[in-house]
């Protein structure tokens, strides 16, 4: 039994998953693959269809498992197991990443998981998957920061996946994510999570200046609150898609570091970024913009931020974005 991945769509527990053919299933089954129910805090279930996993209370699909699952969850009675099963989960994240291993698939239950140091990813192709969280609602799988010495998660590996998590800052030096600067990246594909920054001077996602961050792909993420940026975007032929952005005084939303020809081929669309109006910047290039041809900012919609989207050499591709302030039009950046 096989989906098309052009047929793949969200289905909620009454809802049919549409077959190739047009055939329909009414209800989750187990075909060969791993399926399990969420047993403690909340009704998540994953299904394994030739070799993608469905995840039903979550509000997308994930694919590519091919190692082996472990579970976490914190409410968990009887202390931590050898986190196999959601009956054995571990109790903490911290715990199954050091476990895991390369192309592994980690399912993290219903909680708020303050771990006591960052959470550093070492293997390619590991996968985190939280329960009931998407882009846009706080979830009720959350990591909080815990030390202002600790990022929450680290990455310094190739191929990871991050979905369906809460990112709650509760510190005023470190970051949520922080990708390597010690290696470069490939990759990393972070999906449908919420970044919470409390009015605090730190950075939602942060990309090395000094390693590149290459093929990374951000989309429907909500970034709320970050006073230094949302989101520190360096890295070759990057792209953010379908965010929101919610620009506090003095924030920035998406923070575009590279300059000239320096990793090129980035696209920013599909974006949508509101400010305070008090000397915040919605997409902020540098004061040496990145080389025309290098770079596509493309039908985002950007409303009462003190400076809109930064101007400058980089308009060449600046294509139809939307600029409002206080509910009018005031600009759309175009080639000049």
């Amino acid at each position: 039994m096989a989906l098309e991945k052009s047929r793949w769509r969200f289905a909620s527990a009454m809802d049919p998953i549409q077959m190739k053919g047009g055939r329909k299933m009414s209800r989750f089954k187990k075909t060969g693959g791993r399926y399990g129910m969420h047993s403690g805090s909340g009704n998540f279930r994953n299904m394994q269809v030739s070799g993608n996993t469905w995840l039903q209370g979550n509000q997308f699909p994930v694919g590519g498992i091919t190692g082996d699952t472990w579970y976490v969850d914190k409410n968990k009675a009887g202390g931590s197991g050898d986190g196999k099963s959601w009956d054995s989960a571990f109790l903490t994240i911290t715990l199954a990443v050091a476990t895991a291993g390369p192309y592994d698939a980690i399912f993290i239950g219903h909680g708020v998981y303050s771990e006591t140091a960052t959470v550093n990813i070492t293997q390619d192709g590991l996968k985190l998957f939280g329960s009931g969280t998407s882009g846009f609602v706080w979830g009720p799988t959350s990591m909080k920061s815990n030390t202002a010495g600790d990022h929450m998660l680290k990455i310094n590996a190739i191929g990871v996946e991050v979905a369906g998590l809460d990112f709650i800052t509760n510190t005023t030096s470190k970051n949520a994510i922080q990708m390597s600067d010690v290696s470069t990246t490939y990759k990393t594909h972070i999906h449908d999570c919420h970044f919470g920054g409390g009015g605090t001077t730190n950075i939602g996602i942060n990309c090395s200046l000094v390693q590149d961050t290459v093929d990374m792909h951000v989309e429907r993420c909500e970034f709320y609150n970050y006073t230094t940026a949302g989101f520190v975007l360096s890295g070759t032929r990057t792209k953010v898609t379908d965010c929101l952005f919610f620009v506090p005084a003095a924030g920035i939303g998406l923070d575009i570091r590279d300059t000239g020809a320096n990793r090129p081929d980035k696209l920013i669309a599909n974006n949508m970024i509101i400010g305070s109006s008090s000397t915040d910047t919605g997409i902020k290039l540098p004061a040496t913009e990145p080389t025309d041809g290098t770079i596509l900012i493309y039908n985002n919609c950007v409303t009462n931020c003190s400076t809109n989207i930064t101007a400058g050499k980089g308009d060449a591709g600046n294509v139809a974005n939307i600029e409002y302030k206080d509910g009018v039009v005031v600009g759309q950046i175009d080639p000049t």
